[in-house]
């Protein structure tokens, strides 16, 4: 190899080096920053806000174990709470009646106040929506004040209400 090919060689090693040194210096900087950034807090949350009224459970059963393991599970007792009572057909009956006949005449006063309207179908499903719930919430308001039969109706309906306002307020903001 003649001289002139060496030096030539040499040099672009030398260049080759230089950059990968560069590189290299580049790599520290960034995990170096990296680490600093791992001592600090990443997120901050102010506060957190739950809305389980806006759940809707239709059902929910099951037994949940904390502590136990699959072979105490064989010896342990029943420890499950019983079904809630079914409402009185009563309640359940001025209920329905109150949806069928009372209820589609609020839905259309609240789609006049929001200037929302709904389609007969989105209607219908909303109704039936609503009956699904009605026996859960008789109950929850009846284990509360079961001798009073009209305090217990008017506190399921207030809760349409309340519901229904909220749902169209919703749907507005979606908008």
């Amino acid at each position: 190899m003649d001289y002139p090919a060496l030096v030539f060689y040499v040099n672009q090693l030398q260049q080759h080096i230089q950059q990968l040194q560069l590189e290299i210096n580049s790599l520290e900087t960034r995990i170096s920053q990296l680490e600093q950034k791992e001592g600090s807090p990443k997120t901050t949350i102010e506060k957190l806000e739950y809305h389980f009224d806006q759940l809707k459970i239709e059902r929910l059963d099951g037994t949940l174990h904390i502590g136990i393991s699959p072979e105490d599970l064989n010896q342990t007792d029943d420890f499950s709470l019983p079904f809630p009572n079914h409402p009185s057909p009563n309640y359940l009956q001025e209920l329905n009646q109150y949806t069928e006949t009372e209820l589609p005449q609020f839905i259309g006063q609240l789609e006049e106040e929001y200037q929302y309207r709904l389609t007969d179908d989105y209607r219908k499903i909303l109704l039936d929506d609503i009956r699904k719930q009605l026996p859960g919430r008789i109950s929850y308001y009846a284990s509360r004040n079961d001798n009073d039969q009209s305090w217990v109706v008017q506190q399921v309906i207030g809760e349409l209400h309340h519901g229904l306002h909220k749902w169209f307020q919703q749907q507005i903001k979606k908008e």
